[in-house]
């Protein structure tokens, strides 16, 4: 049976910081986390041919949200900027209104810069990835790498808008959510990635053919030049491989000492490229604190409020962050909230733990995730 052909589709498709790490870690000296918004699916998206830059002034109107990866701009995760796509004529132009009055499938309101919101929910159809001007957001990296996406030399890409409409029905592989539209490009190989979850899987990235090979077969890139480490120089395995996504450089992560995991992985910079999450600028590295979780940098001067000197011992940014006794993380804390021992224990629980248990406080402070 013939698949649903995506609007505008009448012919056949184109070729294709805080202060030391002590008893008394404040959660404000960063740039605070992206908040929530409810119900807001009318994200950036990519679309038809044309590739334009958005408007400067985003007062007032919706928040842009990346039609393929659900994450705004900036992104912790390495999409590059948001670029706003046309979508065909006859796209659904109206928002989908669920029967409690929520605008989409995006009601429970999640900060969508976790690794584990990436993507969207059920429910998602192409109404809710358009704007009533007739355009959608996408993020550079999101739109190029698709299948079907072509002009990536250019100053435009062309077949976004089908990327999107087939990753309204296609699930990634490795956050099961909805969105995919990055395939593994080994013959059969039915995986399909956000770009966020694709450099977190340890997948095997390619930036100068922009294609990428999963986990399962990074193999067959053993022959390749860029599959060999920044410092040794040789492939290595694999499979335990950074790649940056600014350089399109890999490494290895025992050649930099640095513990591979899905969380640093995601968005990783190589020493050559790391910026500051704040100003997304390089330099000044005497002043560049660099997470023990996520491996991304923060100069101490762009911190909230800034901070003279690096912490003593090691250092987590406000995304991750959470109490190991009740699990809540920055964005569910007052961001004025103290934490304690290295970022493990929010203020709530280290207070609970001096002079009752911690139960007694899980009526003001619930736990947010189970034991």
């Amino acid at each position: 049976m013939d698949s649903p052909k995506p609007p505008g589709e009448d012919k056949d498709s184109e070729p294709a910081a805080d202060g030391p790490a002590a008893s008394e870690e404040s959660g404000a000296t960063e740039p605070d986390l992206p908040k929530p918004h409810v119900g807001e699916v009318s994200v950036p998206s990519s679309g038809g041919p044309r590739l334009q830059e958005p408007p400067q002034d985003c007062s007032g109107g919706p928040v842009r949200r990346c039609a393929l990866c659900n994450c705004g701009e900036p992104s912790l995760h390495g999409q590059r900027e948001l670029r706003r796509f046309e979508l065909p004529f006859d796209w659904p132009r109206c928002p989908v209104v669920s029967p409690g009055g929520n605008p989409g499938p995006n009601e429970a309101a999640l900060p969508s810069e976790d690794l584990s919101q990436i993507g969207f929910p059920e429910g998602l159809t192409p109404a809710h990835l358009g704007e009533p001007g007739g355009s959608c957001w996408a993020h550079h990296w999101c739109a190029a790498w698709s299948a079907g996406v072509w002009g990536q030399e250019g100053p435009e890409l062309c077949g976004v808008d089908k990327a999107i409409f087939s990753g309204i029905s296609q699930r990634c592989s490795h956050c099961t959510r909805l969105g995919a539209s990055i395939p593994c490009r080994s013959p059969e190989c039915p995986r399909l990635y956000h770009f966020p979850c694709a450099t977190a899987s340890g997948s095997f990235l390619s930036m100068k053919t922009l294609q990428l090979l999963c986990p399962e077969h990074s193999e067959g890139a053993a022959h390749l030049e860029e599959a060999r480490c920044a410092v040794c120089e040789g492939p290595g395995e694999l499979c335990d491989l950074f790649f940056c996504t600014s350089c399109g450089h890999h490494y290895h992560g025992a050649c930099l000492d640095t513990a591979l995991t899905a969380r640093k992985r995601a968005g990783w910079q190589c020493p050559e490229c790391k910026v500051c999450q704040a100003c997304r600028k390089p330099g000044n590295d005497s002043k560049m604190l660099v997470c023990e979780t996520c491996d991304k940098g923060y100069h101490t001067f762009c911190l909230k409020p800034p901070i003279e000197e690096l912490p003593a011992h090691s250092w987590k940014c406000k995304a991750c962050r959470v109490c190991r006794a009740c699990g809540a993380g920055s964005a569910e804390l007052n961001p004025n909230s103290e934490w304690f021992e290295n970022y493990s224990l929010c203020h709530r629980c280290h207070k609970a733990q001096g002079g009752q248990p911690i139960s007694s406080v899980a009526e003001q402070h619930p736990p947010v995730r189970s034991r």
